[in-house]
């Protein structure tokens, strides 16, 4: 089918953007994956599919595997803090360096690294010699990684689509992105007890741990793969510059101080990070293992409802995206909600669990987190669109990588998140961190008039 050619100027997402001509999607791809009529886009796209699997396998396993070597909340907490404060320390830089050298480059660095790093770690976890300092070390290498990963990957994606899709773009990826964690944890949960079964281990055993690992190189391996076939448009590469180092860091931190939406923006992923990430790496394992005693599987189940709440709402943003006005108020009301449903689940964690069709299950708190996905995937495809589209081409590697400071602020709400489980017990403390989250998300947009009115 002959495809209609039209220019479209990026003047609204940077001045310094030149006016390119786009293909038009074919007629017969639905609206929903117009995103996907772009190539390189796709590429990229399977590269993360690829790289969320290995993610998403290995945070699943990760605080089980703490658990069962530990029995201790504040250790769950700990090594959620060594994962997020490395990349606390390299988001920065690693923005910094993306816009200036070669974007792929630094993806394929850090994906055939992590490839490296999963071998090492596969076979530790096989052969029976993991022990506890390895689990920390391979987490602090894990979180440098995704922080060199981040920014050169953000920032390529506003050249890969045309200026109108770029929600519906993001909306695919974080759709795919949240795919992979019902995915996953499916897959981690069934590696897990097949790998147990196989060598007669009880399934808390950290040797039935081994066809997880194995199965994460496989997945960065594909990574790398798409990732190499990726070709990088004029729009997406870093711009020559003579500043100083030091003065290009400033002009990102000054452009972000003094744009009042970009601002409010990061302050409500500091409120998000701190209070409500840690649900996925330190409470849901809590919660399944010690309060709803569901084991590794139910760990898995719940994990998996997150992410069907964030497909569904992935679906609903990549239709609509577009036509979406209020974006600001959506983001706040997205991260309210979401804070609302992270209580609910604390609160109905210690509910007695329910038969279904002759199976056991924690019905309520899986209700919940799916309302928890459903935010989440709100909050994450309407912030990034508002700042790429707030910033032009030779910052977005400075500005999408003070996201990374998330990774620093939830590894801080992970460790507060192990302390008030001790304090709490598990379903009073999530309740807490929820109403924070919450409350958070209504006290910026109170004080951020620019956010609540931006179209």
């Amino acid at each position: 089918m002959h495809r209609r050619r039209h220019s479209l100027s990026l003047e609204a997402m940077s001045a310094t953007d030149a006016t390119i001509t786009w293909q038009e999607p074919p007629r017969w791809l639905p609206a929903t994956l117009h995103s996907l009529a772009y190539k390189n886009f796709l590429l990229l796209l399977v590269g993360q599919v690829s790289n969320s699997l290995a993610q998403w396998m290995d945070i699943v396993a990760r605080p089980i595997m703490i658990i069962a070597l530990t029995g201790s909340a504040v250790q769950l907490g700990l090594i959620t803090l060594s994962r997020g404060l490395p990349q606390m320390v390299l988001g920065p830089v690693a923005g910094l360096l993306a816009d200036r050298m070669d974007r792929r480059l630094m993806m394929l660095i850090s994906k055939n690294l992590n490839l490296v790093l999963s071998l090492v770690f596969a076979a530790l976890v096989v052969s029976g010699k993991m022990e506890l300092w390895h689990l920390y070390a391979t987490t602090i290498l894990r979180g440098l990684l995704m922080a060199w990963d981040q920014p050169p990957r953000q920032a390529l994606l506003p050249a890969l689509v045309p200026p109108r899709l770029l929600m519906n773009a993001l909306a695919l990826n974080t759709g795919t992105m949240q795919m992979m964690r019902i995915i996953s944890a499916a897959l981690a949960g069934g590696l897990i007890a097949l790998w147990a079964r196989a060598l007669g281990l009880p399934d808390t055993d950290t040797r039935a741990f081994g066809g997880v690992y194995l199965a994460v190189a496989v997945f960065y391996v594909a990574a790398v793969v798409a990732t190499y076939l990726l070709k990088v448009p004029a729009g997406g590469r870093a711009q020559r510059t003579t500043d100083s180092w030091s003065l290009s860091f400033v002009k990102g931190i000054h452009f972000a101080r003094r744009n009042p939406i970009i601002l409010s923006i990061l302050v409500l992923i500091g409120v998000q990070s701190t209070f409500g990430m840690p649900y996925m790496g330190v409470f849901i394992p809590w919660l399944a293992m010690k309060v709803m005693n569901i084991g590794t599987t139910g760990t898995a189940m719940l994990i998996a409802a997150s992410g069907v709440g964030s497909l569904a709402g992935a679906i609903v943003i990549a239709t609509i995206g577009h036509a979406l006005r209020r974006r600001g108020r959506l983001v706040i009301i997205s991260l309210t909600l979401y804070g609302a449903a992270l209580a609910a689940t604390g609160l109905t964690s210690a509910l007695p669990l329910v038969t279904v069709l002759g199976l056991t299950l924690p019905l309520l708190p899986l209700l919940m987190v799916f309302f928890v996905g459903v935010g989440q995937t709100g909050i994450m495809s309407i912030k990034n669109a508002l700042l790429l589209e707030g910033t032009p081409n030779e910052l977005r590697g400075r500005v999408m990588s003070f996201q990374s400071l998330d990774r620093g602020f939830s590894s801080l709400g992970g460790s507060l998140g192990g302390f008030s489980i001790a304090l709490l017990g598990g379903p009073y403390g999530l309740a807490l961190f929820g109403g924070l989250c919450a409350l958070g998300a209504v006290i910026v947009g109170a004080l951020s008039p620019s956010l609540r009115q931006q179209y």
